[in-house]
């Protein structure tokens, strides 16, 4: 009379293994989500503070583009090697540097941290499809 008690040590068997699958696949889910979250939050953050640094140098360059600088000689005019050029073309270029950071920042948000977002929450939409197509239905427990 060994055997019935086998079967019902086996059912239990198969129902520990069960859940134990689906803790698994809930777990390796969370992880997932959790780590897309992740990536969106440090994307944000950093397009922040990148927008922030961006806005600082090109406030810094436009300050010293407005000042007045003595004029060169007239036969320097022609030359634009001289300091106040190459100064006034530094500045230049680090403004259009800085507008360049801060489109990068725009595009950052909309290629990293919106796309992480819907994929975060499709993923949280499949746990929860993928639990309830193997959760055991009411009937056979």
């Amino acid at each position: 009379m060994q055997p019935p008690p086998r079967k019902v040590r086996v059912t239990q068997e198969l129902k520990h293994t069960h859940a134990e699958q689906m803790s698994r696949l809930h777990i390796k889910h969370q992880t997932e989500c959790d780590l897309l979250e992740d990536l969106r939050t440090f994307s944000q953050k950093r397009a922040a503070v990148e927008r922030d640094y961006a806005q600082a140098l090109q406030k810094l360059a436009n300050q010293y583009l407005k000042r007045e600088w003595p004029d060169s000689p007239t036969d320097e005019q022609a030359d634009q090697r001289n300091m106040y050029c190459v100064w006034k073309d530094y500045l230049e270029g680090t403004i259009q540097v800085t507008q360049s950071r801060i489109s990068a920042c725009d595009n950052y948000k909309v290629q990293v941290a919106d796309p992480a977002k819907t994929v975060r929450l499709q993923k949280e939409q499949q746990l929860r499809k993928d639990i309830y197509c193997m959760s055991p239905s009411p009937g056979s427990r």
